[in-house]
């Protein structure tokens, strides 16, 4: 049974080769929008703030089997997690389905190997009612709410207490942190600094330091930086 495309599906790979490969291989089976990241770190901040049904997960970052202590972090999402590896050491398989990994899977792969694999697990989910939002209600002039729909933000960032939101539109101020505004937004925002979040539908290009977002230069946090080579195609 083919499993719905809605599904939002988190990436966790070190390498970043395979990575990309990993995430052309799920659009093309018709996801759109996955998350990609490389550190087990970023997958742990995606995970509490957007919450993806479906997560495939490297089980070694630098030799180290930080995919499994990931895993078991998050134990009652085992069933959504498919847990990807080269490794043919059975131990780890055991820990992996004791928890209740949804599959294991070992590199290489094909595709069609995946595509299996993941319609398998998303059937095998509790089917949720949709509760994806597509927009927000700021308080503008003269107290009243301004609809804001998640595909016209380019990018938010923020200064203390305070995140702007710019869009295609102009700029909405609203007193609430970023890391709030994130957990209320769609797989489309990703941090890329500790001040700013960008909608990947406006990632226009990635420099050493500055990305820009249609034609605004958005600042490039260090630890962001790995995390970012995996959206250029």
């Amino acid at each position: 049974m083919k499993a719905s495309r809605s599904a939002s599906i988190l990436l966790v790979e070190d390498d970043i080769v395979e990575g990309i490969w990993l995430r052309q291989t799920v659009e093309a089976m018709g996801f759109s929008s996955p998350f990609l990241v490389h550190s087990t770190d970023l997958a742990k901040e995606v995970i509490r703030h957007h919450q993806p049904q479906l997560i495939i997960c490297d089980l070694f970052f630098d030799k180290l089997p930080k995919g499994l202590m990931l895993l078991q972090e998050f134990a009652e999402r085992g069933s959504q997690f498919i847990m990807i590896t080269s490794s043919i050491d059975g131990s780890f398989y055991e820990k992996t389905r004791s928890i209740g990994v949804g599959a294991h899977l070992v590199k290489p792969f094909h595709p069609i190997t995946l595509q299996s694999t993941i319609d398998t697990v998303l059937t095998s989910l509790p089917q949720l009612p949709s509760t994806e939002k597509t927009h927000l209600f700021i308080r503008g002039a003269q107290n009243k709410q301004v609809r804001v729909d998640f595909q016209d933000i380019m990018y938010l960032y923020s200064e203390r207490n305070y995140t702007f939101i710019k869009t295609i539109h102009g700029r909405h101020t609203i007193k609430r942190s970023l890391s709030k505004m994130l957990g209320g937004l769609d797989s489309r925002f990703i941090r890329v600094h500790n001040s700013y979040a960008v909608n990947i539908d406006y990632l226009k290009s990635v420099a050493a330091s500055t990305l820009l977002v249609d034609k605004d230069v958005v600042p490039i946090g260090r630890s962001y930086r790995k995390n970012l080579s995996g959206l250029i195609k």
